[in-house]
C-alpha cells in the first residue's frame, strides 16, 4: 500500500488549497499536482511531522540541511544568465554548472534537473520539485521568463534582486552579532565568577562568623547551586531553547511570534522597514517580469516571511480579485507607512506602479541601513549597562560583609 502524504498547493488563480495524496514518494505527489494545474508549496509524509503539535524536527536543527541561501540563488542566477545570454542551451549549461559544483547534493540536484528537462520537462516544472533550492519566487519569474522567451533577462534581474537581498539579510546579521556575543560572554563569565570563583572568597567570609547580609545570602545561594547543579542550566537552557524552537514553527507560534517581533520598540520599526522594502522590490520585479498582481502577491506572502503581513496579502489578493486596487486593502491593514500608500496610490493612478515600487524598495533599503546603524548605538550603551549592574551587584554582596567586618574590628 502506497503511502499517504499531506499537501499544500496553489491553484493557478492563487488560491491555497490542501489536502491528501497517496504516492510512492514526494516526486510522484508534486508529478500528480502539477497534472492538476497546481503549484506544490508543501509536501509531507502523514503521520510523519505534525506541525500542530510542539515537536521537534531535528532537520531543521541541522547546519548542514541541503539547499540554497539566498547569496547561492544569486550565484546559480548569474552563471545561468551567462552561460544562456552567450547562446548555450539550457541543458548544455546545467551540465556545466553540474561539472563545476564542488558539493554533492548540488550536483545530484542539478542531475535531477537535467534528467526531467531532457525527458520533456520545462525547466520551471523541474525547480518545483527543489523546493529548498528553489523558492515560488524564483520558479514564477523563471515560467514567465520561459513564456516570454527572455530566460537570461529574468536571470539578471533575480541577481540583481538577490544580491541586494543578501546584502541586507548581511547587514542585520552583523548588527545582531555585537549583542548576542556580549551576552553569551558575560553569561559564561557570571556562571564561572559565580560557581568557581567566588566560592573561595565567600568561605573567606564565613569563616568570620555573623550574620550575612541580605544581598550575600542570595549571592551564596546562587553560588552553591551553579556548583551544584550546574548540569541542570544547561539541560534547562538547551531544552527552553528546542521547546521555543518547535513551537515557533506551528502555525499559532509562528504567529504570536510574528505579532510580538512587529510591536517590540526598534526591533518592530526595523522588521517593519524590512518587509516593506522586500514587498515592493519583489512585486516590482515580478510585475517587471509580466506576473501579475493577483499571481504575484502569493510569491510576496513567502517573501515577507511574517505572519501578520502574510494575513494582509492574502486579503489584498482576495480584493483585487473583486476588481479592487491594492492601496485600499493595504490602507485598512494600518500596517504601512502614509507614504507607502501614497506612493502605491499614485502608481496606479499613472499606470506606473513598477516605477513607484522600485522607488519605494531603494528609498527603504536606505531606511533598513539608517536603522541597523541606530539600532547598534542604542544597543551598545544598554548592553553596557546591564552589565555594570549584574557586576556591580556582585561586587557590592562582596563588600557589603567586608565593611561589617572592617567595622566591628
Amino acid at each position: 500500500m502506497s503511502p499517504e502524504f499531506n499537501y499544500q498547493a496553489r491553484r493557478k488563480n492563487g488560491d491555497l488549497v490542501g489536502g491528501e495524496l497517496s504516492a510512492s514518494g514526494r516526486d510522484d505527489v508534486a508529478k500528480q499536482l502539477r497534472e492538476r494545474g497546481m503549484y506544490v508549496v508543501a509536501i509531507e509524509e502523514k503521520g510523519a511531522k505534525r506541525s500542530s503539535g510542539l515537536s521537534i524536527d531535528l532537520e531543521e536543527l541541522m547546519v548542514w540541511k541541503h539547499g540554497y541561501k539566498i547569496a547561492d540563488l544569486a550565484y546559480f542566477s548569474q552563471q545561468l544568465s551567462v552561460l544562456i545570454g552567450a547562446g548555450i542551451p539550457l541543458v548544455s549549461a546545467l551540465g556545466m554548472m553540474r561539472e563545476q559544483a564542488s558539493e554533492k547534493h548540488v550536483k545530484e540536484m542539478l542531475s535531477d534537473l537535467l534528467s526531467k528537462i531532457e525527458a520533456g520537462e520545462q525547466f520551471s516544472v523541474a525547480l518545483e520539485d527543489h523546493p529548498d533550492y528553489f523558492p515560488p519566487l524564483f520558479v514564477h519569474l523563471v515560467k514567465a521568463g520561459e513564456t516570454g522567451g527572455v530566460l537570461d533577462d529574468v536571470l539578471s534581474e533575480l541577481v540583481g534582486y538577490y544580491r541586494r537581498r543578501d546584502k541586507i539579510n548581511k547587514e542585520v546579521k552583523a548588527a545582531m552579532y555585537y549583542p548576542v556575543v556580549i551576552v553569551v560572554v558575560a553569561i559564561v563569565a557570571v556562571i564561572v565568577l559565580m560557581g568557581f570563583v567566588l566560592p573561595t572568597i565567600l568561605e573567606m567570609l564565613l569563616a568570620f562568623g555573623g550574620d550575612l547580609p541580605l544581598p550575600t545570602q542570595i549571592l551564596v545561594g546562587v553560588s552553591n547551586f551553579i556548583q551544584s547543579f550546574w548540569w541542570v542550566l544547561i539541560l534547562a537552557g538547551l531544552g527552553l531553547f528546542l521547546a521555543v524552537r518547535a513551537y515557533v514553527k506551528t502555525p499559532s507560534g509562528k504567529a504570536r511570534k510574528d505579532r510580538l517581533l512587529i510591536k517590540l520598540p526598534v526591533i518592530g520599526d526595523l522588521l517593519m522597514k524590512i518587509i516593506i522594502a522586500r514587498f515592493a522590490s519583489t512585486l516590482a520585479l515580478l510585475l517587471r517580469s509580466g506576473v501579475n498582481i493577483i499571481n504575484g502577491l502569493p510569491v510576496i506572502e513567502d517573501v515577507v516571511n511574517n505572519d501578520v503581513y502574510e494575513k494582509i496579502m492574502q486579503e489584498t489578493r482576495a480584493r483585487v480579485r473583486e476588481g479592487v486596487v491594492m492601496s485600499q486593502p493595504l490602507e485598512k491593514s494600518g500596517e504601512f507607512p502614509p507614504m507607502v500608500i501614497q506612493m502605491i496610490k499614485t502608481g496606479e493612478e499613472s499606470g506606473n506602479l513598477e516605477d513607484m515600487l522600485n522607488r519605494l524598495s531603494d528609498f527603504y533599503d536606505v531606511e533598513v541601513e539608517n536603522a541597523i546603524d541606530g539600532s547598534i548605538s542604542l544597543i551598545e550603551p544598554v548592553m553596557i549597562i546591564l552589565m555594570a549592574f549584574v557586576v556591580g551587584g556582585i561586587v557590592v554582596s562582596i563588600l557589603l560583609p567586608l565593611f561589617e567586618i572592617y567595622t566591628s574590628i
